[in-house]
């Protein structure tokens, strides 16, 4: 097989998501079955975190808000110019906190700074897993419900600009594509309308897609070698 024809491959099983719509019952039965302990494989083609990374790595959780309307959308936020990555498009999280209870009360209070979405206002669903950074981060994403008229407004320390992308716009795989990085590598970033969203969040995109469809998440993490 030629390495053009192992890269489409290779790119095809990591999008191998269902397209079909789903209703509430559905996304929620297919969200309740992750752990937290579970660790998400990186998508990218690109080598794994070393495992020195993952003990050290620093802890985090994201909040992914699913508002329940007759086309679901996935809030994102766009990150202030103040802050670290400013401009990128993200879930709302951050790192954990002494005070706070686990990660998904960090998901919860970082979605509030952030936001102003009471914690009373979300409702459970369930856990991707564990996914970590090539940056030193495990980030644990936390998937909640709300009703379509939440109450939301960015906090301009911290967000420019919250964004709502339907759901079948993350479920379209032709908004997905491959970004060539030399030196054999390459990472998805997401395009719709215009916005792009790239690094961890797009992973989480990725698997999240997956959770939803009930099919395995992408593993084989030596896959990347020699395709581009």
């Amino acid at each position: 097989m030629h390495n053009t024809d192992m890269a489409d491959a290779a790119f095809r099983q990591r999008l191998s998501w269902s397209e079909h719509v789903l209703t509430r019952a559905e996304m929620v039965q297919a969200l309740g079955t992750g752990q937290a302990g579970d660790e998400l494989v990186n998508p990218h083609f690109e080598p794994a975190v070393p495992n020195d990374i993952k003990a050290g790595a620093g802890r985090s959780s994201v909040a992914i808000v699913v508002l329940d309307q007759a086309e679901p959308v996935v809030l994102l936020t766009k990150r202030s110019a103040k802050i670290r990555f400013g401009g990128q498009f993200c879930f709302p999280g951050g790192r954990e906190a002494p005070e706070d209870e686990g990660l998904r009360q960090t998901a919860l209070r970082e979605t509030f700074e952030e936001i102003n979405v009471l914690p009373s206002a979300l409702t459970f669903v369930g856990c991707l897993g564990t996914y970590f950074t090539h940056a030193g981060y495990l980030i644990e994403p936390n998937v909640f419900m709300a009703d379509p008229d939440l109450s939301y407004w960015a906090n301009p320390d911290e967000v420019a600009e919250i964004v709502l992308v339907p759901l079948s716009e993350l479920q379209n795989k032709s908004n997905y594509h491959l970004v060539k990085r030399g030196g054999g590598r390459a990472n998805f970033s997401f395009r719709w309308s215009r916005i792009q969203v790239g690094g961890p969040t797009v992973s989480l995109m990725i698997h999240l897609m997956h959770s939803l469809s009930g099919v395995p998440n992408p593993r084989g993490r030596n896959s990347w070698r020699d395709k581009f």
